[in-house]
């Protein structure tokens, strides 16, 4: 009986020893001197990121992250050389934290956000920064940044990028839309959400999971299933006698927002503005009572239209933009 009681302590710390909860200081509550010194840490990392300055990012980094600074930065330095982003960032969320066990897995919650947030700490002491740097003010991009104190010095331990959210919003928040479209009937509008909290749910690889995380990609799927089996492409519009045909909807990504595009073969030649014109006004009128699963009150809404060539091949487009 003793002995199975022991085993059983022993396994209980072994399990409450897999991920410990550190001590931890978050954002505006950690020592100022101790942010100036990671902010200047961070500052000479990404101007080293935007120039691929090894030996920079190598005197930032630990011993252990030089051995794999190549593979390290795969994943990261790509956007700076495709120049998504630049030097200018901000903090989006910096932890100091202090451990118990070395090396270990530590579990962070984020009181602001919502997300957790696990690492390997390879210290007793570890600081991590969460960067943003913005793509022309649509898209922000995360640096998760680990580093770990080495005597008297912080070093990196671990890097990763990823994209962090739309329109300042990220997984959690869009898929909160997702949900407030869907309950006013706008499934296309709620498709095209869940399908960019989809793409927002690994903002730093595996380190940040999202509470939401299953609920998006179980909605996803289903509102993918039903969007491809029940609005079904091409839908010709009978009752206009011109037979325009609507082809694909699909989305438009713009400086303030995500709309939808309604794309529609027409018999009508794209010089013939006017005829073109009268056409569009029938269109708008159809796809408006026929597609009533489409928010059509969004500031703007986007017409396609072709011509087809002899050989079914479309031709030349014109698009037309409609302002609410």
């Amino acid at each position: 009986m003793k002995k199975t009681l022991l085993l059983l302590l022993v396994m209980a710390a072994t399990l409450q020893s897999c991920y410990q909860k550190p001590e931890t200081i978050a954002n505006n509550d950690i020592d100022p001197k101790l942010r100036e010194t990671i902010k200047a840490k961070n500052d000479s990392l990404f101007e080293a990121l935007s120039d691929s300055n090894s030996k920079v990012l190598e005197k930032l980094g630990s011993e252990k992250f030089n051995k794999f600074l190549v593979a390290k930065l795969n994943g990261v330095i790509w956007p700076f050389r495709k120049g998504y982003l630049t030097t200018d960032h901000e903090v989006y969320e910096e932890f100091h934290n202090k451990h118990t066990t070395v090396p270990d897995n530590s579990t962070i919650i984020s009181a602001a956000n919502g997300y957790t947030l696990t690492f390997q700490n390879e210290a007793k002491e570890t600081y991590v920064s969460l960067l943003t740097s913005s793509y022309m003010g649509i898209d922000d991009y995360l640096i998760t940044v680990i580093y770990c104190k080495r005597g008297n010095d912080w070093k990196i331990e671990e890097i990763t990028a990823g994209l962090l959210s739309v329109y300042g919003k990220n997984a959690a928040q869009s898929y909160a839309l997702a949900k407030e479209y869907y309950e006013k009937g706008y499934e296309w509008d709620a498709y095209q959400q869940l399908n960019i909290a989809r793409q927002l749910l690994e903002p730093a690889q595996k380190l940040i999971k999202y509470p939401e995380e299953e609920e998006i990609i179980r909605d996803y799927e289903s509102m993918d299933n039903k969007i491809n089996s029940t609005y079904t492409m091409p839908q010709p519009i009978e009752s206009i006698n011109t037979k325009p045909i609507i082809q694909q909807l699909a989305v438009v990504k713009n400086a303030e927002g995500i709309f939808p595009l309604i794309s529609y073969t027409t018999q009508i030649r794209l010089s013939d503005s006017v005829s073109l014109n009268n056409e569009l006004k029938n269109i708008k009128a159809e796809v408006k009572e026929k597609f009533k699963w489409i928010n059509f009150k969004q500031k703007y809404i986007y017409y396609r239209a072709y011509n087809v060539s002899g050989n079914g091949l479309l031709e030349d487009s014109y698009t037309f933009t409609e302002k609410n």
